[in-house]
This record gives C-alpha cells, sequence and structure tokens, in this order.
C-alpha cells in the first residue's frame, strides 16, 4: 500500500510539472519561431503575380501599423501592403491598383505558403512587401 501512494503521488507530480511547463515551452516557442520566420521571410521573397479586383485602406493600430492598404485580387486572395501606406497618399495608392491590373507582390517564402493561407482562412491577408505593376503590353 505505501509503494502505491508513493505512484500517486509522484504521478500527481508529474501531472502539475506538465501542466506548469507546456505553456511556458509553448510560450517560449511562439516567442522564438515568430521573430525566426520574419527573419526567414525578409531574405527569402518570391513573387506572387495576381490580378486585382480592387483596393482599400484598412486603418491599424496607431503605433505599430496605423494604415495597411488591402487589395482584393481574383486569383491570390487578399493581400495587404503596410509600408509607405500613410493618411496623406493611401487614396492615390489605392486608386494606383485598377480593376483587372496584374501586379507583381513580393512576399516572404513562409509567409505565402503557410502563415497568409492559415490567416486567410479567418478573414486575413496575405503581407506583401513590395509590389510593382505589371505591363501586359510588354509583358514586363
Amino acid at each position: 500500500m505505501e509503494l502505491t501512494s508513493r505512484a500517486s503521488v509522484r504521478w500527481a507530480w508529474v501531472k502539475v510539472i506538465l501542466m506548469l511547463a507546456l505553456p511556458v515551452l509553448f510560450l517560449i516557442g511562439v516567442l522564438g519561431v515568430v521573430p525566426a520566420t520574419s527573419v526567414y521571410d525578409r531574405s527569402h521573397q518570391v513573387p506572387l503575380e495576381c490580378t486585382v479586383r480592387s483596393a482599400h485602406l484598412r486603418e491599424g493600430s496607431k503605433r505599430y501599423v496605423p494604415f495597411r492598404m488591402i487589395i482584393d485580387t481574383e486569383d491570390c486572395g487578399s493581400v495587404s501592403i503596410a509600408r509607405g501606406v500613410t493618411d496623406a497618399n493611401h487614396k492615390e495608392i489605392a486608386d494606383s491598383f485598377g480593376a483587372g491590373d496584374r501586379y507583381e507582390f513580393q512576399v516572404g517564402k513562409f509567409e505565402l505558403e503557410w502563415w497568409g493561407p492559415l490567416g486567410q482562412k479567418f478573414g486575413g491577408s496575405i503581407v506583401a512587401e513590395s509590389y510593382r505593376k505589371i505591363d501586359l503590353s510588354s509583358g514586363k
């Protein structure tokens, strides 16, 4: 009976330690993985060609990303651009995206293959670092 009691106490301590350790390990994993994927994406950019439907401004956090342009596309879902979008120029940027225009967006490889599709399932968008209009008449 003494042996069974000790085994029960040990198992109870193992459960307590696991309950405390798993959230901590998860948090450490998230804090390590998220910055690593950002660094990876900056050095592994891939082109994504999309046909524009429309573009509109989405206001965000006043501190981190105050303005984000959301480009709805026919073939890539939603693509967002934050770099260079300000309160002063957002209308001009939105007007530059005409319906039917083709654009090449530079997107991080992890963003394109994993994070973007996951985010789009929940109403998010793929985040592009830069973009350029594709001139259909010359193929560039």
